[in-house]
């Protein structure tokens, strides 16, 4: 079964930030973490239960993306999974929950 992707505007927001940073390092290096990023999105939409939670409740869960510092937060609700965050490791390493 292949869930679909809710991605929310934060998430997007976040996605897009990333995107620009490494644009504006390296002409490309935005393209390959984009690119890493939906092969993420691919992953989790396909297998979302294969990652860890990351929360108490058993509800919140993440995983890295292989070549960024960055995680994919989401939850999966029904037959959808939820996007909350696209979270650099490096900043702000306790605020990757935002619900």
């Amino acid at each position: 079964m292949t869930y679909g992707l809710i991605i929310l505007k934060a998430a997007a927001e976040d996605a897009l930030q990333a995107y620009n940073y490494y644009e504006n390092l390296q002409q490309g290096l935005g393209n390959r973490f984009f690119s890493e990023l939906l092969e993420r999105y691919n992953d989790i939409s396909k297998h979302p239960q294969y990652y860890g939670f990351v929360d108490e409740q058993h509800i919140i869960r993440d995983v890295m993306l292989k070549s960024f510092p960055y995680l994919v937060v989401y939850e999966i609700e029904n037959d959808a999974v939820i996007i909350y965050a696209v979270h650099c490791t490096y900043k702000h390493p306790d605020q990757r929950f935002r619900k």
